[in-house]
């Protein structure tokens, strides 16, 4: 089956939903067809000319990228304005552009979750919490002979698997429970039940089955207990569930096993983002650019960290008493406020502190098996 750039959208969408997204961002679908057939996907941070052409040269239909296009409507699309000539370019070469921004920086591929797992940071949570995904359960009845088939159907389309933040949530799929009944229905004249006479009440054998889903998977569900479903009309309902689903939110908190100055901890994080079994980086990365900020001497045990600007969370950092604030940029009045509340800086460029996630969105790509057979690249721009 074809690829298409809208099935691509549908999987982002899955990982990193566009509810999730700042009133002033924009992500999704920019430039181009949702039918569009896709061979080639290229990775990206920022759409420009740059990447334009590597995915042109790749023969890449569609661009991945962190950062929107644009924010605001562009006015014209005039070759004498500056803003529309990477959309004009995307038109002309027939390359379409999505987008997942602050979507992406609130999901589980999260270049600060990364660096957490970087650090073996424990006792973590969010460093600003932002929302749990809602929870369905959907209840089907289907012929016992077809129960199976409908179950695996559902169980690939995320029903049943890591609903939750519980400690074994990770490590348990397709789970349902099961039980077994009988069905009533008439079908009338211009019916083709599956079992049953038109005009007569049948009475059959049912199995009912029962799992449960986030909402962002919950369209997936449906659509493929429909396609496997033996009836014309299949019998399902669709509970909301009080039970709070996976958390998501920005940045990390968290504490090292045991305190150490800032000089180990330094020494320490550079060795582990080089570590070739994190795989936390597509391409070489010059890491000397990280600049820190405090004595090396100064104790550190509790640790925040936030991908791309830290200035709005370096507040909260402060607040939750972190020893150590690694960030992607601050602005110079925000530095010295941590500073001054006896909280290191550790500033890695914005780009580099995010680069992990475009690594993570390929891996994650690659291994959905809507997508085999495309060609997933990350960008060499921005090294």
């Amino acid at each position: 089956m074809a690829v298409s750039v809208g099935l691509i959208e549908s999987l982002i969408e899955e990982l990193a939903p566009k509810a999730w997204a700042e009133s002033w961002d924009n992500p999704g679908l920019l430039v181009g067809e949702g039918q569009a057939e896709v061979s080639g996907i290229l990775i990206a941070m920022d759409g420009v000319p740059e990447v334009v052409d590597e995915a042109a040269a790749l023969g890449a239909e569609l661009i991945v990228a962190h950062h929107p296009l644009m924010f605001q409507p562009l006015r014209n699309l005039r070759g004498d304005n500056p803003a529309a000539l990477v959309p004009l370019s995307l038109c002309r070469r027939g390359v379409a552009y999505v987008a997942a921004h602050t979507t992406l920086d609130q999901s589980r591929l999260s270049s600060s979750l990364a660096f957490g797992r970087a650090l073996a940071l424990t006792g973590t949570d969010f460093l600003e919490p932002t929302g749990a995904d809602s929870l369905f359960k959907i209840v089907v009845y289907t012929p016992p002979e077809q129960a199976e088939t409908l179950r695996r159907a559902m169980a690939a389309a995320g029903a049943g698997a890591g609903v939750t933040d519980g400690p074994h949530s990770e490590v348990y799929e397709e789970c349902f429970f099961q039980t077994e009944g009988e069905g009533m229905f008439r079908p009338l004249p211009g019916a083709a039940p599956y079992s049953g006479r038109v005009g007569e009440l049948a009475r059959v054998p049912e199995t009912r089955l029962e799992s449960v889903t986030a909402a962002k998977n919950l369209n997936r569900v449906l659509q493929a207990l429909r396609r496997t479903h033996p009836y014309e009309e299949p019998a399902y309902d669709i509970i909301p569930l009080a039970n709070e689903g996976k958390r998501h939110g920005y940045g990390l908190f968290g504490r090292l096993p045991a305190a150490l100055p800032l000089s180990a901890v330094r020494d320490n994080f550079l060795a582990a983002l080089t570590a070739a079994d994190l795989g936390l980086w597509a391409h070489r990365y010059d890491l000397s650019v990280i600049r820190w900020f405090g004595s090396p001497d100064h104790p550190v045990r509790r640790v925040a960290i936030s991908n791309g600007s830290g200035n709005s969370l370096a507040a909260k950092a402060a607040r939750r008493g972190a020893d150590l604030f690694i960030t992607g940029e601050l602005d110079y009045h925000h530095r010295l406020d941590c500073l001054s509340q006896n909280m290191a800086v550790a500033e890695m460029g914005h780009f580099l502190s995010e680069a992990p996630m475009l690594t993570a969105l390929a891996d994650h790509l690659r291994g959905r098996r809507e997508l085999a057979g495309v060609a997933v690249s990350v960008s060499r721009q921005g090294i």
